[in-house]
C-alpha cells in the first residue's frame, strides 16, 4: 500500500509539474513579458514548478526505496491495538502513517477527497491552516479500506464531527483556540453530547497523559524508539507513540483514534 501511495504521487506531481510549465511557456508565447510585473508573475510561475517537480523527483525516490523493501502490513485492525507509532508523512496536505511497535504497517491518514483548486492554496498554508479548510479525512486500514472519518468545522474554535465507516455520527472532539497559546484545550463528547474525555495538554510534545474526570487513562504519549529496519524511508527522525487503554468499547476507541489523529494532522513540523 505505501509503494501505491508514493507511486502514486509521484504521477500527480509530475502532471501537476507539466501543466504548470506548460502555462508558463504559454505566456511567453503568447504574450512576451514586457513590465517587470509581468517577469515576477513568470518567475513566481516557476517557482511553484520547481517546487512541485522537486516533490515529484522525492516521490520517486522513495518510490524506489519502498519498493525494493519489503514492510510487513499487520492483518489487526487500528481499535484493536494497545498503542500507535504515528509518523507524519510530507505531503502537500498532511497525512499519517500508522505502525505497530513492531514496525508492521496498519494504516494512515489521509484526506478522502479534495477539490482541485485546494492544490494551489497548499503550498502557501502551513499543515494547522490546511486543516480549517472544509476536508473530510479519513483512517484507513493496510488495504486502503476507510475505518472511519472525521470533519473540522469552526476557526475560533473546532468543532470534529466524527462518522463510522456507514456515515453515521458517533460522537464529536471540540477544541478550543487562542485561550493559551502553547496549550491545547478541548473535550471529547459521544454522539449523546456527553463529554466522555476531557483533553488538556501543553502542546504536543513531551511525555503527557490523558485521563477522564473518573482519572481512568485513556491514552499516554511519549517519543519512543521504534525498532523496525525501515526508519530510513521517512524524513523524520523522532517518533511519536501512543500506549492506548484497552478498557474501551470499539465507538470510544475509534472517537480516540480520531481526535489523537486530527491533533498530530493539524501539528505543523
Amino acid at each position: 500500500m505505501i509503494v501505491s501511495m508514493y507511486l502514486r504521487r509521484m504521477k500527480i506531481a509530475n502532471r501537476i509539474t507539466i501543466v504548470i510549465f506548460l502555462i508558463g511557456i504559454s505566456m511567453l508565447l503568447i504574450d512576451w513579458p514586457d513590465s517587470s510585473d509581468d517577469w515576477f508573475n513568470l518567475i513566481l510561475i516557476c517557482i511553484v514548478g520547481l517546487f512541485m517537480a522537486s516533490i515529484a523527483y522525492s516521490s520517486h525516490k522513495k518510490y524506489v526505496d519502498v519498493k525494493n523493501s519489503h514492510i510487513p502490513e499487520s492483518a489487526r485492525s487500528v481499535t484493536e491495538l494497545n498503542h500507535l507509532v504515528l509518523k507524519k508523512e510530507v505531503a502537500l496536505f498532511p497525512r499519517l502513517l500508522l505502525f505497530e511497535k513492531n514496525g508492521h504497517f496498519i494504516g494512515f491518514v489521509k484526506p478522502l477527497q479534495i477539490p482541485f483548486l485546494f492544490y494551489p492554496i497548499s503550498l502557501l498554508l502551513r499543515d494547522s491552516l490546511i486543516m480549517i479548510l472544509p476536508i473530510s479525512f479519513a483512517v484507513f486500514n493496510s488495504n486502503n479500506h476507510v475505518l472511519f472519518s472525521f470533519r473540522r468545522k469552526g476557526v475560533k474554535q473546532s468543532t470534529v464531527t466524527i462518522r463510522n465507516r456507514s456515515g453515521e455520527r458517533i460522537g464529536e472532539y471540540v477544541q478550543d483556540h487562542f485561550k493559551k497559546l502553547m496549550n491545547i484545550q478541548g473535550r471529547l463528547k459521544n454522539a449523546q453530547g456527553d463529554v466522555i474525555l476531557p483533553v488538556e495538554t501543553e502542546g504536543l510534545a513531551g511525555d503527557f497523559t490523558l485521563t477522564d474526570n473518573q482519572g481512568r487513562q485513556w491514552a499516554h504519549f511519549y517519543d519512543g524508539y521504534f525498532p523496525h529496519e525501515y526508519t530510513h524511508l521517512f524524513r523524520d527522525t523522532d517518533n511519536d507513540i501512543v500506549d492506548l487503554t484497552d478498557d474501551l468499547n470499539e465507538t470510544n476507541k475509534m472517537l480516540l483514534i480520531a481526535m489523537i489523529s486530527f491533533m498530530f494532522l493539524e501539528r505543523s513540523r
